[in-house]
């Protein structure tokens, strides 16, 4: 009984996850197909993807840095030994500052965007980097309310409530579609505003799951608590290391800038169908995991973190490694099915299948990272997943860039793989290491 029932606490959250981050994917599709018949794998959706670089880039480094692998564990600690109160003005706190930190930030990137445009767009003409700036000021409104949104999911993770956590991705892809109808008589700008129309419909998810929870926010914002200032000082190194994923992103686009008009996109409609079973089967059953995982650290209870993290990583790989296989094999498939049609066409569906099948290598070995790296937060440890990350980014876009000129498009998921992998090696055996140390 005791078996099914530790069993049912891993697997009920991970299949909600994995249904609701399909559904994500499947609206993703629809997002990614409706944009492809429109405008074609060209220059106005290399525009549209390379406005989020800053954005993200913000959103990570001062926000996602905290949340997902210092905050989570925290509140899941403090609500463990029953001290909810305390984590009621915790949650409170950190909201507020990291919505007031994103306000700040995305009000002087957007003063300054004219003179970060070329160095995240070096290919782009001048007219180009116009459209660029002019979306990324609109986009910009988005990591604001991202920025309370992803609190919020947070504290739904910490209180296993796993379902409208899920579902915001969801809406936020159907938002971004409803900006489709609006290039019409906006342009691309339409697109951005969709964005915004994405981000509201996030929060607004998450404000439901938070309103069924039960959890109840302290009244009074206080950065002197211990928690906070615990908070801080845990994020340090994992700000140079969260936004790793996004600037790793960066040098990829700047790579593809300078190869053929359309490589942008390319690269993105690919990476959204690689990262399908990475989602689906690492992320989903990593963080379904994870507060299994803070608890069994908490209490030192070695035996019970070895075998979820020995579970959830045989899961991982049984469903990853065949991902691979088909993607290598049809990969092709999928693309002209999914998204061929309008202007997406010829050159279009063979430049983003080829991409697609060398994406393909990482499923598995990226799945593995988020597990592993999860681990190390369970162990309050966000050092060591900074530097393996920063690692991985070093290989990934070196190799990359030695490559391009003479492999063209592929040398990108080439070199994502290459990081990847010695990115996934290093932290396992790290991991191995430090769980043995872990007290019983």
């Amino acid at each position: 009984m005791k078996t099914i029932q530790r069993l049912a606490r891993y697997l009920i959250p991970a299949g909600i996850l994995s249904v609701t981050t399909l559904l994500s994917y499947i609206t993703g599709l629809l997002r990614d197909r409706t944009f492809a018949h429109m405008f074609g794998a060209g220059r106005e959706l290399d525009i549209y993807n390379t406005a989020f670089i800053v954005p993200d880039l913000m959103l990570n480094i001062f926000v996602a840095s905290a949340l997902s692998p210092v905050f989570t564990p925290l509140l899941s600690g403090l609500r463990a030994q029953q001290k909810h109160e305390t984590a009621g003005h915790f949650a409170t706190t950190v909201t507020a500052a990291a919505s007031g930190t994103i306000s700040i930030l995305a009000i002087l990137v957007g003063i300054f965007m004219p003179i970060i445009a070329p160095y995240i767009a070096p290919g782009f003409t001048v007219e180009e980097r116009v459209q660029l700036i002019q979306m990324s000021r609109i986009i910009l409104v988005s990591p604001v309310i991202m920025a309370v949104s992803n609190s919020l999911g947070s504290i739904l993770v910490s209180s296993k409530q796993f379902l409208w956590y899920g579902i915001s991705p969801v809406v936020y892809n159907l938002g971004l579609i409803c900006g489709s109808f609006l290039v019409p008589k906006m342009g691309l700008s339409g697109l951005a505003v969709g964005v915004i129309f994405g981000a509201v419909a996030h929060l607004v998810s998450r404000i439901i799951g938070i309103l069924r929870s039960g959890f109840t926010f302290g009244r009074s914002v206080n950065m002197r608590m211990s928690e906070f200032k615990q908070l801080l000082k845990l994020m340090g190194p994992k700000m140079l290391g969260h936004p790793v994923e996004q600037l790793k992103f960066f040098g990829f686009n700047r790579i593809a800038t300078a190869l053929a008009a359309g490589s942008v996109t390319a690269i993105s409609f690919s990476r959204n169908f690689q990262s399908v079973p990475v989602s689906l089967f690492g992320i989903s059953f990593a963080v379904s995991v994870f507060p299994l995982l803070a608890e069994a650290a908490a209490v030192g209870d070695r035996a019970a973190f070895k075998l979820h993290i020995k579970k959830t990583a045989l899961s991982i790989l049984a469903f990853t490694i065949p991902s691979t296989l088909f993607l290598l094999i049809v990969g092709d498939l999928p693309i002209k099915i999914l998204l061929g049609g309008g202007k997406f066409v010829g050159e279009s569906i063979t430049r983003t299948a080829t991409a697609l099948a060398f994406f393909s290598l990482a499923i598995p070995t990226e799945s593995m990272i988020h597990l592993f790296a999860r681990s190390f937060y369970a162990l309050k440890n966000t050092t060591i997943p900074v530097i393996m990350s920063v690692t991985g980014l070093i290989i990934s876009v070196s190799v990359a860039h030695l490559f391009s000129d003479s492999y063209g498009i592929i040398a990108i998921p080439l070199g994502f793989f290459a990081g990847t992998f010695v990115e996934a090696t290093l932290l396992g055996v790290l991991l191995y290491r430090r769980v043995q140390r872990l007290n019983v």
